[in-house]
């Protein structure tokens, strides 16, 4: 006797459906939907078009949609078969067609064993048949998707790649031929309405079917529909006259005699030995609430107990041993320091604020950082413009005193020009305060903007103001600070935005840069002139059509500007519910500068210089993660990857203090800002990690993916390591900034120390001080410690100044003897910790 369990979550059904089998087969059938088959014990034969697999405890394999298959239980065995629904997966990924290479069987590949301990993972929570297990189903769900997509699934490209292989035209023709078969095999196709969709004749389609596929053209879609005809006759309870016309067939009769020409049997008695449908769906809806009944459903849950006992008997008994990581000190690099050159420090009239200046004063007395960016600096509030009288005259008084107060703390302004808009936000689409500045004509810009810089070069000199940079807002690739009030709005713009790819998107740009640049370049030859901050607009075609019009327009720009926030949108369809447009990519930087590089070479901009001049892990000035040591762990983990790659010229963190989102909601010690520092002057775990990296030498010794090795001259030595953890799939559930503030660290994917042992080879012998600085929840968290203190929201002076004094990495100085040219390195770091060891020579053994 075959047994069949079929459970699933409420949230997930229309995702994803889970079968627990054993002793069970099932004739050649097709689905729409996407079939992943996982071994528990026994032996089961599947058979995927032309191709058997025999499959053994622990196997796996995908099967693609609508795909030819079958499978046969010959022995005991129990097996999982989970149905994943192609179109709301093709919508959650973001593809139209997906085809995954998915085989246990055919090769073998390093994320085997990850899929293996998701699906048991996900079985495990589906077991639990809990009212409160639906959310942890979904996680485990996306866990599994996300694996799926990161490992086993073909690219769009690779896709291209493979249809423009040998003998493309007629490969294209059968490809598009099949595609419109299977799409509408449900009709009543004939062989003259296709060929002549095709635009091809009657006998040459006949011919050229048999000849690609070694069938007819009625052969070939009799199996399509029998294979489909099967699925509901085994899956679902419809009446066999409504099964054999909703997939195609005239009649019941013609439907018998197909089935009965390859099954040797009529689809009645087929039924009857599986079964019949209604039947076993009240048997299942029983044994769901008795499940020790089902004999299937009780042989996987022994099954995962013991599977559990055997990883926590596999476990190791000690953590202590550890794998010691070789670095030899050879072949040094050179490296351009690329992440303290800009800073942004927000809008115009904020930065005339005093306690903004004491707090960039801060900053650059300790960090120092080249370029400060801001924009605003013609804004409706800083005055510049008198239109009384009928004429307009202009007052740079404000826009003075900025720039004096930069230069004389040795900051070169980097200048965004354009009409944008002061927004805080608390998450995607929803505006906290919105401050605009007054529309110009182009006319009126020009005569400003010229005004503003003669006035410069009089007060500055020409050979300062050569050095600053402009760069040209650009409206509408600035989607996320629209100023929208909810998510649906937010979604809509975007799709929209980027369903019009055209010349007409770019032309009034161009035309307004080639003004901007123009002026600029006659008054002062040698600055930099640029734009234009694309944001979510990086993806494919759009960003290569507009370097392709930008390269031919007369004035190009000198550098091209990039925001870089780790926000993904599924622009095709919105079926599946988003609630956090997070990436779950923790190399979504890298990934996206290597697209651009790339985007920019194919273009002809080879060299152009790249500047990413905003970049977080949020746009949110409401998220509490801004605040964690997580935040500091993310720094240091993007910056580090990106160092020697994609000839990134300078990085700008977006925002260098709270105050700039300081506002009516904000009257705590901390309200999850983007800045450095919080608005009453306390450095954050993200301060802290530009303070550690500015420790880092010119010459790169080595790096790998917890750590960086650098050297200064002489025999002086600097190491970074840091234990970044990603978000875990729960966390991607709920809105962006949902999570209160003591949640904050239950949204990782692990909360594991890591163990990290370098042995540095090939220092000079002798003796060495050694100072190590630890970051981590412990030291140096202002959130953290505020968590001690009570979260109050009262903090009186003094309870401020003793949180400025203790936010602070810890430090520890001792003395080590080099004998034999190697020194170990050995730390544990928390989750999230970042740490730095610098050591210099003090005596030498010469």
């Amino acid at each position: 006797m075959s047994g069949t369990h079929i459970f699933q979550s409420s949230i997930d059904s229309k995702l994803i459906t889970v079968s627990v089998m054993n002793r069970k087969s099932n004739l050649e059938h097709a689905h729409r939907d996407i079939e992943l088959i996982y071994m528990i014990k026994g032996q089961l034969q599947v058979k995927i078009t032309n191709n058997t697999y025999h499959l053994n405890k622990s196997d796996f394999i995908l099967i693609n949609s609508n795909e030819f298959h079958s499978f046969q239980s010959e022995k005991d065995n129990l097996f999982i078969v989970f149905h994943i629904n192609y179109l709301e997966l093709s919508s959650l990924i973001g593809q139209k067609n997906l085809l995954f290479t998915c085989n246990s069987n055919e090769q073998s590949h390093s994320s085997d064993q990850e899929l293996r301990n998701v699906i048991e993972e996900l079985l495990s929570v589906y077991m639990q048949q809990r009212n409160d297990s639906e959310v942890e189903a979904l996680e485990k769900t996306f866990k599994l998707i996300s694996l799926l997509k990161l490992h086993y699934l073909k690219s769009t490209n690779q896709l291209e790649l493979q249809n423009h292989s040998t003998n493309k035209g007629q490969n294209e023709r059968l490809s598009e031929i099949m595609e419109y078969i299977q799409s509408n095999y449900r009709e009543a196709l004939t062989l003259e309405e296709v060929a002549g969709l095709h635009f091809i004749s009657v006998p040459y389609l006949s011919k050229f079917f048999k000849k690609q596929t070694g069938k007819t053209f009625s052969q070939y879609i009799n199996e399509i529909r029998l294979a489909h005809a099967v699925n509901e006759l085994v899956n679902t309870g419809k009446p066999i006259t409504r099964i054999a016309l909703d997939n195609g067939f005239p009649n019941l009769a013609a439907f018998n005699r197909v089935f009965n020409e390859s099954y040797q049997l009529k689809p009645v008695e087929y039924r009857k030995q599986m079964s019949d449908t209604t039947e076993k769906e009240e048997r299942i809806t029983e044994e769901i609430s008795n499940p020790d009944s089902d004999e299937a459903f009780t042989e996987l849950q022994q099954y995962l107990k013991s599977s559990v006992e055997q990883k926590v008997q596999t476990l190791p008994a000690t953590t202590e041993i550890i794998e010691t990581e070789t670095i030899k000190i050879g072949k040094l690099d050179a490296f351009t320091k690329y992440w303290n050159k800009l800073l942004n420090i927000g809008y115009a009239k904020d930065i005339l604020n005093s306690d903004m200046q004491e707090q960039i004063t801060l900053l650059q007395d300790e960090i120092g950082f080249t370029y400060a960016r801001f924009w605003g600096l013609f804004g409706d509030d800083m005055l510049v413009e008198d239109r009384s009288g009928g004429k307009i005259t202009y007052n740079f008084s404000n826009t003075n005193k900025l720039l004096d107060f930069l230069i004389k703390n040795k900051l070169k302004p980097f200048i965004e020009i354009g009409p944008k808009p002061k927004i805080i936000q608390k998450a995607i689409g929803e505006t906290i305060a919105v401050q605009t500045i007054s529309e110009r004509s182009q006319e009126e810009w020009k005569h400003l903007f010229r005004a503003f810089l003669l006035q410069c070069i009089q007060r500055y000199g020409i050979d300062e103001v050569e050095t600053w940079y402009f760069e040209l807002w650009k409206p509408h690739t600035d989607v996320f600070n629209a100023g929208l009030q909810d998510e649906k709005d937010f979604l809509d713009q975007v799709k929209n935005n980027n369903q019009d790819v055209g010349l007409s998107q770019f032309k009034e740009y161009f035309k307004i840069f080639s003004e901007f640049k123009k002026h600029t370049k006659e008054l002062i030859p040698s600055a930099k002139v640029g734009g234009c901050g694309l944001s979510m607009d990086l993806e494919g075609d759009k960003l290569d059509l507009l370097l392709e019009q930008w390269k031919q327009e007369e004035y190009q720009p000198d550098f091209l500007s990039i925001y870089l926030y780790p926000i993904e949108i599924h622009r095709e369809k919105y079926r599946v519910p988003i609630k956090n447009l997070h990436s779950n990519n923790p190399d979504y930087v890298i990934n996206k500068l290597n697209e651009v590089r790339k985007a920019l070479k194919k273009a002809g901009f080879d060299s152009l210089e790249l500047n990413v001049t905003e970049w977080n892990i949020s746009i949110s000035n409401r998220n509490f993660l801004n605040d964690s040591s997580f935040k500091a762990s993310y720094m240091i983990k993007n910056i580090i990857e990106n160092l020697n790659q994609n000839h990134v010229n300078m990085m700008g963190y977006w925002l260098f203090s709270d105050i700039f989102s300081d506002f009516w909601d904000s009257k705590t010690l901390l309200h999850g800002g983007a800045g450095l520092v919080t608005k009453t002057g306390i450095k954050k775990p993200s301060y802290h990690a530009y303070m550690l990296l500015k420790q880092l030498g010119e010459i790169l010794v080595a790096k790998g993916d917890h750590y960086i090795v650098t050297k200064r001259s002489g025999h002086r030595y600097q190491v970074i390591c840091f234990n970044y953890k990603h978000f875990n799939y729960s966390y991607y559930l709920h809105p962006e900034g949902s999570m209160g503030i003591h949640e904050q660290y239950e949204i990782f994917e692990n909360n594991e120390k890591l163990n990290l042992s370098l042995e540095i080879q090939g220092l000079a012998n002798g003796k060495y001080r050694i100072k190590e600085l630890k970051l981590n929840r412990d030291h140096g968290s202002v959130l953290d410690e505020w968590l001690k203190f009570g979260a109050v929201d009262d903090m009186k002076l003094d309870e401020v100044d003793y949180l400025k004094q203790i936010c602070v990495p810890d430090m520890k100085v001792e003395h080590h003897v080099v004998e034999n040219e190697s020194m170990v390195l050995k730390g544990e770091l928390q989750p999230h910790e970042v740490r730095l060891f610098e050591f210099n020579l003090l005596i030498s053994d010469l």
